[in-house]
């Protein structure tokens, strides 16, 4: 099946579909006309013209189809045009002859290998010589005449995932194996030791690629999501490292461009990408045909078109008019917040740059089509300080906060005084109110003021005896002496002597008839003029104002002395002032500005006196945080004391 986009001659994007499965691989024929696609399931020649692909050749005929047809790789003979070679699963090495006029085109099979065959690769000038590595972790030189081979090089390793030749040296060849180590051998010194081995990668390497311009320059692709450029002389120089999203599979310099190199995965992505290792991070360009992950790559005659295959069993010819440019969908503008400091940096995209206060405009020297410009994007960056984002949590006080080893008031103390010495009042008047509730609990549980208080309640029997005193009651045996000092002390107020903060004392109920002159206090600030009845006429001292047609005489009425005496009946003691709702408050405050540093603290200090209402889902959240703070900034003995007294005060685990 075939399927083509827009374009001119020869630079359509075309498909063909295998139908008999996935393709492992495949291989380009010296005059860029044919393509070979191999796989364990399919092995076909197609032939590549302007109108799409075409199947040639199906070579997986004959009755006797084995494991020889399954190919995990292919190649195609730089010289001799009717030559190719697979690497099969079973690790053999067949050679086919395209040539033969029978359907069969098996040439010959080599089975030196023990495992399966990885990769296979003919000498680029003599036609007689073939390379294959395996599993087993061996590299075999065959000579395709003798049909045998005639060296077997060891890599030390479990397997050998790829080998290419040296270019401009027809003697030297390189391996890459899955230990992520690179072996350079010398054709010429047999089976001896590679002459050169470096490690390239954190784990497996699956390909190698030599640039095609430069012979010293060497790329890897590897499990480790990079593809590396390497400088090779008597020792291997990194030099540049592209990153990319999955391990890589497969790598193909550009031709004709000396900075793009082309790369397939080998799971999740589908798509297959040119990079510049220059600007390592973003592709040049993708091309994103396949629905499954790419497993081969070859480019035509021109740099602008290139064959790939994938597990989707499609093969598809890619053009770079109709590649995704990743790069311009970059987004020249950004934002980021630095949380801990309170820095805003800001990057603004510009199309210009300003010099000596004229606006000039970037010039090239040289113009490049369009296609082979990478999107080239400017911007200035900006950065700005604010107190917005001003984080709460203080390192000095973490490490020097007391959270045990003392008593509770002196921690409040100690701690308030850090609190001060780090310009954070808020936490320090936090810590001196716990200091004062402290002391106050401590005066409490003293046995010496239990025992005080118990002495100075007077009994039950006395106080109801004592509820009503009158001078009309015969069985009163208070002289009056004592009830006027005691009066005496009250309006004088000495009687209230005891701390405002601490429990009430023993309370007297009083209804008593004062008739000392001094004692005496009237009801109102003013005596009345007269008591007010009814029908009753003015006082003699005011006057009618009212016109009056004939004198009257001026009655007079007599004002009767009367006063109200006080009677004190009950005095309310004064209620205990409670630290608690007050602490609660202050510390649900501080949790929700962000600072649960004095949240915690202040509850883990408070803990070995009392017990605030605050609820364990809350108090979780406050400790889990805290403790996540101590260990991101390395405290993590703080971290640990935070963790163990956490756990004795209350049933909250952590995970360690």
């Amino acid at each position: 099946m075939q399927n083509q986009s827009s374009g001119g001659s020869g630079t359509k994007s075309l498909c063909f579909n295998l139908g008999d499965g996935p393709a492992n691989a495949l291989a380009i024929s010296k005059d860029y006309t044919h393509v070979v696609v191999a796989g364990r399931n399919v092995f076909k020649i197609l032939g590549v013209d302007d109108n799409g692909f075409v199947e040639k050749m199906n070579l997986r005929v004959g009755k006797n189809l084995n494991l020889n047809y399954s190919c995990n790789d292919v190649v195609w003979s730089t010289s001799d045009e009717n030559l190719i070679a697979t690497g099969a699963t079973n690790g053999a090495v067949v050679l086919w002859n395209l040539s033969k006029l029978t359907r069969a085109k098996q040439e010959h099979v080599f089975v030196d290998h023990q495992r399966t065959v990885h990769k296979v690769l003919f000498h680029p000038t003599d036609s007689t010589m073939l390379l294959s590595g395996s599993q087993d972790g061996t590299v075999k030189c065959f000579d395709i005449r003798l049909h045998e081979a005639k060296l077997t090089f060891k890599s030390n390793s479990e397997s050998v995932r790829d080998i290419q030749f040296v270019p401009k040296n027809s003697f030297s060849f390189t391996s890459v194996s899955e230990n992520g180590s690179v072996q350079i051998w010398d054709l010429r010194k047999g089976g001896e030791r590679p002459y050169l081995t470096f490690t390239a990668h954190n784990g497996p390497v699956f390909s190698c690629d030599w640039h095609p311009e430069y012979s010293s320059v060497l790329a890897t692709g590897g499990r480790d999501r990079a593809i590396k450029i390497w400088t090779i002389s008597n020792v291997a120089t990194l030099e540049h490292t592209i990153q990319t999203v999955a391990s890589v599979g497969k790598i193909k310099w550009r031709p004709q461009r000396k900075n793009h190199i082309g790369s397939t995965s080998l799971v999740v992505d589908a798509s297959v990408c040119v990079w510049d290792y220059r600007r390592p991070f973003v592709p040049f360009a993708a091309f994103e045909k396949h629905k499954d992950v790419a497993t081969g790559i070859a480019w035509r005659n021109s740099p602008h078109i290139f064959l790939s295959t994938s597990k989707d069993c499609m093969v598809w010819q890619n053009v770079f008019k109709d590649a995704m440019r990743p790069g311009s969908k970059a987004i020249p503008q950004a934002l980021a917040l630095n949380v801990r400091r309170g820095e805003i940096a800001h990057a603004q995209a510009v199309t210009s740059y300003q010099q000596d206060g004229v606006t000039k405009y970037q010039i090239y020297k040289k113009t490049a089509p369009l296609n082979e410009k990478f999107h080239l994007a400017q911007s200035n960056f900006y950065t700005f300080h604010t107190n917005l984002m001003k984080d709460p949590f203080s390192v000095d006080c973490a490490k020097r906060y007391i959270l045990n080893g003392r008593s509770a008031p002196e921690m409040c103390e100690k701690n308030a005084e850090i609190a001060l010495e780090l310009n954070i009042p808020q936490a320090a008047l936090v810590w001196e109110i716990s200091k004062l509730y402290c002391q106050i609990l401590k005066t409490e549980e003293t046995p010496e003021n239990a025992k005080t208080a118990e002495a100075s309640t007077p009994p039950k029997e006395d106080q109801e005896d004592h509820t009503h005193f009158s001078d009309d009651d015969p069985n009163n045996s208070s002289s009056e002496t004592e009830k006027q000092d005691l009066l005496a002390e009250i309006a004088s107020g000495l009687h209230m002597n005891q701390n405002l903060f601490m429990p009430p004392g023993p309370t007297y109920d009083f209804n008593y008839d004062v008739q000392q002159d001094w004692q005496v206090l009237p009801a109102e600030a003013f005596q009345p003029r007269h008591e007010i009845r009814e029908g009753s006429s003015p006082p003699i001292h005011l006057e009618d104002c009212s016109p009056r047609e004939m004198e009257e005489p001026l009655e007079t009425v007599a004002i009767e002395n009367r006063t109200n005496q006080l009677r004190i009946t009950h005095m309310d003691p004064i209620p205990d002032f409670d630290f608690r709702v007050p602490l609660t408050k202050a510390l649900h405050y501080h949790a929700a500005k962000g600072d649960v540093q004095t949240t915690v603290s202040v509850w883990l200090v408070l803990q070995t006196l009392c017990q605030l209402e605050i609820p364990l889902k809350k108090l979780e959240a406050w400790c889990l945080t805290y403790v996540e703070l101590l260990q991101r900034h390395r405290l993590h003995t703080k971290a640990a004391l935070v963790r163990k007294k956490t756990r004795e005060k209350t049933c909250l685990l952590f995970t360690e």
